[in-house]
């Protein structure tokens, strides 16, 4: 096993609009988990979440840990786990799936990968329920992602079903515009307020959405981009839950966006686009702040590679 290595795990934007829990992209912004040799489990954090997160065995981190120790029959090692967290929590960029993903392979790498890609994958969308983030914070770039139903996970005799997924490259030329609020939106509120029923109608407007989405990637057709987009099944709910959210989609498009959209369960608007960055950054701020909306704005590119080790120290 080695002494010890620093995890970089990317922040995740999944949805997109119309893939709802089926639809995610590794971005260029990560958290990093340094793990250290000691004599006793500790756990220290910066950045994100610093005044907020656990230090203890209840940590999200330390909590994958010990799930996957679990299955590979291990106990949970002695060592110091140092986070490093860029990934604003609670804003729809994947801080929990990082978080899972994260725990997950340092426990594997301090065992000497007794896991497989496969459990892996599996664990991860175990912890949180849907595949859509977690798909690209392990494998990276842009991920179709679903649940075999009919096939219940070997080690965990659960029904949650298998996932698969398929991971696309993202086109280099795209870049994600994301306006970052300063408020957060936990999942579970954003997650009320769906209805339990759609109409058949809103199904089929999705799924030839989400369709389009891979079409239009596939092909470089980015201005299909705004159609792909569009979304009746989480997003016109969500709307109320985020003060300006669409008045900023509304004005990125305006801006020259190729598309816009609620980055997860949100709060966070991000706008997809290959033209007019500092315009369409510019127009979601000032949407934002006519809205009485406070926040940042992040210009991300997708991360092809997913979580690994790095050099990082």
């Amino acid at each position: 096993m080695p002494t010890s290595f620093t995890l970089q795990v990317p922040a995740t934007t999944a949805n997109l609009g119309a893939g709802f829990d089926c639809l995610g992209l590794a971005l260029d912004l990560h958290n990093l988990i340094r793990v250290e040799p000691s004599h006793v489990l500790r756990v220290s954090i910066e950045g994100e979440g610093v005044a907020t997160l656990a230090r203890t065995a209840s940590n999200r981190v330390v909590r994958a840990m010990q799930l996957a120790c679990d299955v590979m029959g291990k106990p949970l090692p002695s060592v110091h786990v140092r986070m490093s967290n860029r990934i604003p929590l609670a804003r729809g960029l994947g801080s929990s799936a990082a978080a899972a993903v994260g725990g997950l392979l340092a426990a594997d790498l301090f065992y000497d990968n007794l896991l497989t890609p496969d459990q892996l994958l599996q664990l991860a969308s175990e912890i949180e329920g849907h595949p859509d983030n977690v798909a690209p914070a392990l494998l990276g770039g842009f991920c179709v992602a679903t649940v075999d139903e009919g096939t219940p996970l070997p080690q965990r005799g659960a029904a949650h079903g298998k996932p698969i997924v398929v991971k696309f490259d993202f086109p280099d030329a795209l870049h994600i515009i994301a306006f970052v609020p300063d408020a957060p939106l936990r999942t579970k509120q954003a997650r009320a307020v769906l209805p339990a029923r759609v109409s058949r109608a809103d199904a089929v407007f999705n799924l030839s959405r989400a369709a389009l989405w891979v079409a239009a990637l596939t092909q470089q057709r980015f201005e299909l981009l705004a159609l792909a987009t569009q979304d009746r099944l989480h997003q016109p709910y969500r709307f109320k839950l985020i003060v300006g959210s669409e008045a900023i989609i509304g004005a990125a498009l305006h801006a020259g966006a190729r598309g816009a959209f609620i980055s997860g369960a949100g709060s966070t608007i991000a706008a997809v686009s290959d033209r007019s960055l500092d315009a369409i950054a510019a127009a979601m701020r000032r949407a934002a702040h006519s809205a009485g909306q406070s926040g940042r704005v992040l210009r991300l590119k997708s991360d092809p590679h997913g979580a690994r080790i790095c050099d990082e120290q």
